[in-house]
């Protein structure tokens, strides 16, 4: 899947099956060698509030802000056991991670639910641990637990919703720290369902690499 040698940074192609080859991402410098950024929000200009097919596809640029694509990410996912790393940075300068040991996103036919997620580590928190075994919610496509709400509706946003929101790295960018009620890039167990950060990250990389 990676023929790139370990620890290389830029955008590569890639083949995984079922898919055509795609190019990505690869990041050495947040988490370590290996990784494949999946998501990046840095600024207002890309808008994550966006329907089922956009989120199927992926949207973006590799060179700024992006999110692959749910049909690459089950792909991803799939080929070979990944772990998750989120990094995220506050608006004063502060990062923090989460990381997980194993992340499995199924495919459509199950409305890309988060069916695995490893073990925790990392000093951001585990906010992603009530959205798994959620599928994905879009504006248009309400898989949610919430039987009032549309979570993607209340939150700005789409994610692997329950009922709502401990994360919701794909809602609302805020040009500064204050957000709506979890309306915004929020990771609770850091900074609260208010707070909204200035970057974030979710990188993949294979939890068995032979080197």
């Amino acid at each position: 899947m990676w023929p790139m040698a370990f620890g290389v940074e830029g955008i590569f192609e890639i083949t995984v099956p079922g898919l055509d080859p795609f190019p990505v991402l690869c990041d050495a410098q947040i988490a370590g060698a290996g990784y494949t950024v999946i998501a990046s929000r840095s600024n207002v200009e890309l808008n994550f509030f966006r329907n089922w097919t956009e989120y199927k596809r992926g949207f973006g640029d590799l060179s700024g802000d992006f999110f692959i694509g749910l049909d690459k990410l089950h792909a991803i996912t799939k080929s070979q056991t990944q772990e998750l790393y989120v990094h995220l940075e506050d608006f004063e300068g502060n990062t923090r991670f989460a990381r997980y040991d194993e992340f499995y996103i199924e495919s459509e036919n199950e409305s890309y639910k988060m069916s695995k997620l490893g073990t925790f580590t990392g000093d951001a928190g585990d906010s992603l641990r009530p959205h798994q075994d959620q599928m994905f919610t879009t504006y248009d496509n309400d898989n949610d637990t919430d039987a009032n709400n549309n979570c993607a509706l209340t939150r700005f946003g789409a994610w692997w919703y329950g009922g709502c929101t401990s994360s919701n790295l794909f809602g609302m960018y805020y040009v500064g720290p204050s957000a709506s009620y979890a309306g915004g890039v929020v990771w609770y167990r850091w900074r609260g369902t208010n707070y909204s950060y200035k970057t974030m990250k979710m990188l993949l990389r294979p939890k068995y690499i032979c080197s």
